[in-house]
């Protein structure tokens, strides 16, 4: 019997652990493989020990420790092909264009529901992968 590949591996990072388990599911029901993460430092050992390359992390902004875009950036060092969505339950306005991250990183308003989700992911990996983010003043 043939193995069934993944459409592509992806690390979530969030600290809401409900949230987490939620995009875990929706993400897995679609074909993916997933890894997750509930914080920046625990994400980066996940990355460093995957026996497989990740394609996307999916991050929440606001974590604990090390914010999503820190944690995007030394994985984008770490991982130079690997592309990012970042979620954030914050007014993200401030950063430019409502959607948009400097880099051009897609941004994931929360709350969001399961096929926004979808869409922004299929969206990222389909497109180059994420540059290094530019240090934010």
């Amino acid at each position: 019997m043939p193995t069934h590949r993944p459409k592509a591996t992806i690390l979530v990072v969030d600290d809401e652990v409900r949230l987490r388990q939620l995009l875990v599911r929706q993400l897995r029901s679609e074909g993916y493989s997933v890894l997750e993460a509930g914080y920046g430092l625990e994400a980066l050992a996940v990355a460093r020990d995957s026996a497989e390359p990740i394609d996307l992390v999916l991050t929440d902004i606001v974590m604990p420790g090390m914010i999503g875009t820190e944690l995007a950036q030394r994985l984008l060092m770490e991982h130079p092909g690997i592309h990012v969505v970042l979620m954030s339950a914050h007014v993200i306005d401030s950063l430019g264009a409502p959607d948009r991250f400097p880099g051009g990183v897609p941004v994931l308003q929360k709350p969001f529901d399961g096929g926004k989700m979808l869409a922004y992911v299929q969206l990222a990996l389909n497109t180059s992968a994420a540059t290094p983010l530019e240090p934010q003043p």
